[in-house]
């Protein structure tokens, strides 16, 4: 299995190689190493400089393809590709130029997005309403019910996106939203009136409620990440709104379980104190929603950054803390002075020409302004002592030297023989 591993990370090495070699002309082992930095290098903590190895050695991989007969070394000492190269490059560009175009229409399109989405709910739909009524419980053919309400509600988004009237399907969505809401509170009501009677029914086989439900809080949350990233992407507020529909369907889910398991030891008050909560926590969702919708059909510009993905400051900060590593390795070995080398540095290597603008978006450099960023790239630097500044000029002081060997030293050459 390693070696398969090995073996695939190596046909990719030499598919960057080759198409950076296709865009940007013959380039030497140097060049090569930083054009491909980003797909074969990973830093890391100071205390962990192993993990900066790669399993590829670049060297060997341009040995291979010379043997192959796809690149020849120049008196230059410099990779260009043969005709057999170029060629064997431009089926891979027209390959990536392909599965960009199918990525971008089949998953990553709004269109796309609300038809993947409408599929989903009926899924989790189905299974919810199945599972259900063979256990008897309440809440999981509730939780079944509102899927099915969601996937009319999807269905609505996207035929909404098709015509052209996607506030149309936002709109539905906060809708369903308040009823969802008012259902929880008249269920928690029911629920707590029911444990005091004594007459609630109790689940014939709860694992399995519960295993359900763990499957849709896993789908769910996927949904909802899903629904957010293209949503911001493509400024949909449509897809925002069902992103956050989805994240409430997670709550109700959690709720469903913990109400499965206390019934179990026989506590049957606390999923309905937990589903009033989650509905509190949905009227508010629905609230800010109808204001931005508000705001959209009189014209105004919705601020999607507001609307965070998970984990999105931890990787905002991680990937600051790359681009600063690089700068200080860009200072210290390719003897980088002045804002415009530095910044020219950090594009060249975090937003690669040879690939297709879409894929450009799953890395670190994604639609990045290295320009307008550039201070706050490196103000923790020089705080830091890192670097120091001198009349326009960047200088890598002897600590940065130290902090550079700790992480990033020998960049190019640190990569693991296959």
């Amino acid at each position: 299995m390693e070696k398969k591993r090995k073996s695939k990370m190596n046909d990719d090495l030499s598919q960057f190689i080759l198409l950076s070699l296709l865009k940007d002309g013959p380039l030497s082992l140097k060049e090569l190493q930083e054009h491909t930095a980003l797909q074969t290098i990973q830093f890391d903590k100071p205390q962990h400089p192993e993990k900066l190895r790669s399993h590829v050695g670049i060297a060997q991989t341009c040995d291979g393809l010379v043997c192959k007969k796809w690149l020849k070394l120049t008196e230059q000492a410099k990779y260009q590709l043969t005709e057999e190269g170029k060629a064997q490059a431009q089926v891979t560009a027209k390959a990536m130029e392909k599965g960009a175009t199918i990525l971008q229409n089949q998953i990553l399109s709004p269109t796309a997005t609300a038809r993947n989405t409408t599929a989903g709910y009926v899924f989790l739909a189905v299974l919810k309403l199945v599972a259900g009524f063979l256990s008897g419980s309440v809440g999981l053919i509730a939780d079944g019910a509102d899927t099915a309400v969601d996937t009319v509600a999807s269905s609505v988004v996207w035929f909404g996106m098709k015509f052209k009237k996607e506030i149309l399907g936002t709109i539905v969505i906060i809708g369903l939203m308040f009823v969802t809401a008012i259902f929880l509170f008249y269920d928690s009501i029911t629920s707590v009136i029911e444990n005091f009677t004594g007459s609630f029914l109790p689940i014939t086989i709860p694992y399995v409620v519960i295993f359900i439900e763990l499957i849709a809080v896993i789908s769910m949350f996927a949904l909802s990440l899903y629904q957010r990233f293209v949503g911001r992407r493509s400024q949909s507020l449509a897809l925002i709104s069902q992103s956050i529909d989805s994240k409430n369907s997670v709550y109700s889910s959690l709720a469903v379980i913990v109400g499965v398991l206390l019934s179990i030891f026989g506590v049957h008050w606390v999923d309905a104190v937990v589903g009033g909560f989650i509905a509190i926590r949905i009227c508010m969702d629905s609230f800010g929603l109808t204001r931005e919708a508000y705001k959209a059909m009189h014209g105004e510009k919705t601020e999607f950054s507001k609307f965070k993905i998970p984990f999105e400051k931890q990787i905002e900060q991680r990937r600051f803390e790359t681009f600063r590593n690089w700068v200080m390795y860009s200072i210290h070995e390719d003897k980088l002075g002045t804002k415009q080398e530095i910044v020219n540095s950090l594009e060249k290597t975090f937003r690669p020409s040879y690939m297709p603008a879409l894929f450009t978006e799953f890395t670190v450099g994604r639609e990045f302004n290295f320009e307008d960023n550039f201070s706050h790239i490196m103000k923790p630097l020089i705080e830091n002592e890192y670097v120091k500044e001198s009349t326009g000029t960047f200088a890598i002081t002897d600590k940065g030297k130290s902090y550079i060997k700790r992480t990033v030293s020998n960049l190019r050459y640190k990569q693991t023989e296959l």
